[in-house]
């Protein structure tokens, strides 16, 4: 039924008012609950890279694609060249004169061991309606300026240290993109990305290159309907897709990726979530009176116990077959959200560890896009009030009805590649794992329903050199990253799916030494995310990884109470 997620992602709470957070949590939140109330010895291995980049010349500058070219010495603030980039706008269709177009910056690939591969990824941030440029600036670009730092630094696990890659900003409307919201669901929001995909390919010769798709958040919709579309374009030549990643993504039913596995969250997590004795009660009792405790115990099992019925708890039928919502069981997560900041003010929805004061924020506070100087430096529109993210993005008084791509998309580009990641933070509050492990045992794909066996595989993130006494000069210095035996991984018939414990729900932003792997997996670099070979970068791989079995997993799965 396509507008089940409706129901689900109906509004509800409105205590979050004190929560320290930005718009693109505020974006997710709305979607989801109705209303929202420098380090030494860096040099030693970058700036070489950066220099030799910066004295090449650029592979993709030439008649076609010279109006788009960014000067790399001279973006604002930035006091290093970010080497060859291109950025502007692009139309959705072929249409002459067409209205609409969607904004891009792409960076080809710092590596020269694969500056001849042909290969791209795509990224996407959420929302719905957040820029992708906040995954370019504070997780995965070439640099970043992440909340509480004081400026612009070389991102050293910038994505393009591997492959070529695209930030975008869709759909219509979103941060610098053009034109009017058009687009009622994700089926139409595909087809006008395809257009501009198709022009964007045009533009940059790159005809039958192998294309690769990450989003995070709301781009768990945006990824799998895009990736869905271009297997069933049957046209290679512009849509070859190779594999799907997506970071902390709502794929499946909204109440069951949020209230129905809020209980066992906080029981996970109590020493960070103390909530006292009362309140746990009173989670306890919603729970059990809404069928989420018995939802968990018989659909979160290995092997899946079988199909879920269409309609999730919490919602009630009534005899015309009208689904509505029972406020008490969808407004879980908004009593649970006021308790949290009671006991930590600073409470966020996005990582759990979060604690006071709340850090400046250089793209929410004082938007570093939104300034003159930046937009001429990447193309950008002057007149255009950038933003992090926009509001009605789709042409519809409901907003997007799209079925959950769990359904149908996802499993298709799965099945179709062989090659879809889902990745997830075991701090993620706004979407926790334990809904994303319960849409997944209740979705066919490869033939059969969910994974067979639990997960319990270590996710091993090779060891870089890091020094904890600071006394050499090591790899990621300045943005060091979390190494060793990481979290829980496992693979089924071609889905693979990996938990970093310690990150939050922006995974290349709190664990970008995780996520760096990820995209080695999903490239093709590594053939699993327990191997223990280092990292595929030059300077990186011949560093000595851990000796010995690695054991099991640190997140266990399933989890549905205290100490497991």
């Amino acid at each position: 039924m396509r507008n089940q997620l409706l129901f689900s992602l109906a509004g509800l709470w409105a205590a979050a008012a004190a929560t320290a957070r930005n718009a693109k949590a505020d974006a997710l939140l709305q979607r989801l609950h109705g209303r929202v109330g420098d380090g030494a010895g860096y040099e030693a291995f970058e700036e070489p890279t950066i220099r030799a980049r910066s004295n090449t010349a650029h592979r993709f500058l030439n008649d076609a694609t010279s109006a788009f070219a960014v000067n790399g010495s001279a973006l604002p603030d930035v006091s290093f060249d970010v080497g060859e980039s291109y950025a502007g706008l692009l139309p959705v269709s072929g249409t002459p004169n067409e209205r609409d177009h969607l904004y891009f910056w792409f960076f080809p690939t710092a590596n020269e061991e694969h500056k001849e591969d042909k290969e791209i990824v795509i990224w996407l941030n959420g929302g719905p309606g957040c820029s992708s440029l906040l995954g370019l600036l504070q997780e995965n670009g070439p640099f970043v300026w992440q909340p509480g730092t004081l400026k612009l630094v070389p991102n050293p696990w910038s994505w393009h240290q591997l492959t070529n890659v695209v930030w975008i900003e869709q759909p219509v409307t979103v941060g610098f993109s053009q034109g009017v919201a058009t687009a009622k669901d994700e089926d139409d929001l595909a087809e006008q990305f395809l257009g501009f995909w198709k022009n964007f390919i045009e533009t940059f010769s790159m005809q039958g290159w192998k294309v690769y798709i990450a989003a995070e958040s709301y781009g768990g919709y945006y990824g799998p309907y895009i990736g869905s579309h271009m297997i069933n374009s049957n046209d290679t030549t512009h849509n070859n897709l190779g594999g799907l990643l997506v970071y902390d993504g709502i794929m499946f039913d909204g109440m069951v990726q949020t209230n129905v596995i809020m209980e066992s969250f906080v029981q996970q997590h109590y020493d960070l979530m103390p909530l006292g004795d009362s309140t746990m009660q009173s989670i306890h009792d919603i729970s059990q009176r809404c069928g989420f405790t018995e939802w968990n115990e018989k659909y979160l099992t290995y092997p899946p116990s079988g199909p879920a019925p269409l309609n999730p708890p919490g919602v009630d039928v009534s005899p015309n077959g009208t689904v509505v919502l029972n406020m008490e069981c969808a407004s879980l997560f908004d009593m649970i959200n006021a308790e949290a900041q009671l006991v930590n003010p600073c409470f966020n929805v996005y990582n759990i560890r979060d604690q006071c004061p709340t850090v400046f924020d250089p793209l929410a506070d004082n938007p570093y896009f939104d300034r003159a100087d930046v937009k001429k430096a990447i193309n950008a529109p002057p007149d255009v009030r950038w933003t992090e993210c926009a509001n009605n993005v789709f042409n519809s008084s409901q907003g997007d009805q799209s079925a959950p791509p769990g359904k149908y998309e996802l499993p298709n580009v799965i099945d179709k590649t062989n090659n879809v990641i889902l990745a997830h933070g075991g701090m993620d509050f706004v979407l926790p794992l334990n809904g994303v492990l319960l849409g997944i045992q209740n979705m066919t794909w490869g033939g059969e329903l969910g994974f067979q066996t639990a997960p319990s595989d270590p996710f091993y993130v090779p060891l870089y050199g890091f020094d904890p006494q600071g006394q050499a000069p090591f790899y990621a210095a300045n943005l060091p990253s979390g190494s060793g035996v990481s979290g829980t991984t496992h693979s089924e018939r071609g889905l693979t799916l990996v938990v970093t414990q310690l990150a939050g729900h922006e995974g290349p932003e709190y664990a970008p030494g995780s996520s760096f792997r990820h995209l080695e997996k999903l490239i093709g670099r590594v053939q699993s995310l327990s191997d223990k070979t280092p990292f595929t970068l030059p300077q990186l791989r011949n560093i000595t990884q851990v000796n010995g079995l690695l054991g099991s997993g640190t997140v266990k799965i399933p989890c549905l109470g205290r100490g497991c």
